[in-house]
């Protein structure tokens, strides 16, 4: 079983391509998922040095056939590739998860290729990265949280799109999907802040956390969660 289990499979739900590419994919857990789930045919698995793919190349031995590993940063790895088709495969989607959302920001302003389809990930800066979205002609499928352990993770599909898309403040916080659906992940993340928040506003009066916390308190989770 690998690491973060659930968001993974989580992750890999959203995945509706058969090309996929993994960005900063470090041990490739997400593409081996996909992969031993047959969800996806074939991959390309991007890192910023040869020695990371090397992490990734060990646990992927059995699918190198259907694999091509590339060494670059972010999506700029692909400029002047695609227009080979390496091996007759060009990604479909795109997946970018394991880092902060600034640094998705980053990878997705310097996109000169124009990939349609993304499953991102962001471990922090989420907000940030829904407010660039919006701004930036993507359009947010679905946005849930996945728990792992005593972590929970946000993942996005979105899509490239010139359609607009309008969040109030709680679906920019907390995802529209989370809010339409109440899954019990994100039940329990409700939970987890407001302790976290109440927590910290006990000792010190944090703007930030006072803020959060009467977001929080706007979420209408039902009789039944109470």
């Amino acid at each position: 079983m690998t690491k973060n289990q659930n968001r993974i499979k989580k992750l890999s739900e959203m995945v509706s391509k058969r090309v996929v590419a993994e960005i900063g994919a470090d041990h490739g857990f997400i593409t081996k998922y996909l992969f031993d789930n047959n969800k996806i045919d074939y991959s390309f698995l991007t890192d910023i040095s040869d020695a990371c793919l090397n992490k990734a190349r060990k646990n992927l031995v059995e699918y190198a056939s259907r694999t091509t590993f590339l060494v670059g940063d972010g999506l700029t790895v692909f400029d002047g590739v695609l227009a080979q088709k390496t091996n007759n495969f060009v990604p479909e989607e795109i997946i970018i998860a394991g880092m902060g959302g600034k640094e998705i920001i980053k990878i997705l302003s310097q996109d000169k290729n124009h990939f349609k389809h993304f499953i991102l990930g962001p471990q922090r800066n989420v907000v940030d990265l829904r407010r660039y979205l919006l701004a930036n002609n993507f359009y947010i499928e679905k946005d849930i949280i996945a728990k792992e352990g005593k972590m929970f993770y946000n993942i996005l599909k979105v899509v490239r799109s010139e359609k607009k898309q309008e969040l109030n403040p709680l679906e920019l916080h907390f995802g529209k999907t989370n809010l339409d659906k109440m899954p019990l992940d994100f039940i329990e993340y409700v939970s987890f802040r407001k302790n976290y928040c109440e927590r910290i506003l006990s000792v010190s009066e944090v703007k930030l956390f006072r803020e959060e916390l009467e977001l929080l308190n706007k979420i209408n989770l039902g009789e039944k969660y109470v």
